[in-house]
This record gives C-alpha cells, structure tokens and sequence, in this order.
C-alpha cells in the first residue's frame, strides 16, 4: 500500500463542476453528524478527491464559515489513510452552530470507517 502524505494539496481537491455534480446527483449520502457526506467510487483515480461545504444559509458571517472549512478540511488531511484511493467525497457541514474540532474530527473519521466498509 502507498504511503499518504498528511498534505492537502490542489490535486486532492475537488474542482470540477461536472465531477461535482455527478457526485451529487449519482453518489451515495449518509449523515454523520455534524456531516452529510457524499462519496462516489471512481476507477482510476490515484487519490481521493475531496470537497468541502459550509452553507452560507446558515453561517452568515465568512469567519465563521472559513473556520469550519479550515477545521475540516484538517481533519480530513489526517485522517484520509483510513480510505483508499479512488473516491470523490464532499464533506458538507449541516450543524446549527459552530461545534468544536474533536467533533468534526470525530465525524470526519467515522465517516471515513463508515465508507470503507460499505465498499
């Protein structure tokens, strides 16, 4: 098995509007509270591909949604060699209000398990 690097670069990021909307309209949802999380298997990636929501809707302020998204995307970058390569994830942040870094850390690693062993 290859070695993951803990970094988070531009190739591990999900960019494409038609990747993304294939992921939402074809991919497979649960929710992992504070987290739904979406993935799609793709054959042939060498790596995971990730994107990361705060909805404006509910955190009006940039602060607070910049926050979250720097929390989660963290705790996805060292936790992402519990998954195997191969997949397009969104992590979406759906909790009322603003929840600590062990809980999303929490989420973001069962939600990991979670999807390893559906697949």
């Amino acid at each position: 098995m290859k070695i993951l690097k803990n970094t988070f670069g531009k190739e591990e990021k999900l960019c494409s509007e038609k990747d993304i909307e294939t992921l939402y309209k074809t991919g497979t949802s649960f929710l992992q509270h504070p987290l739904v999380i979406y993935y799609l298997p793709v054959a042939g990636l060498k790596q995971s591909r990730v994107l990361v929501s705060v909805p404006k809707k509910k955190f009006k302020k940039a602060v607070d949604r910049n926050l979250l998204k720097r929390r989660l995307r963290e705790s996805y970058r060292l936790n992402k060699s519990l998954l195997n390569a191969g997949y397009h994830l969104a992590l979406v942040y759906v909790a009322n209000t603003l929840v600590n870094y062990q809980e999303i850390e929490k989420s973001v690693k069962a939600g990991l398990q979670k999807i390893q062993i559906k697949e």
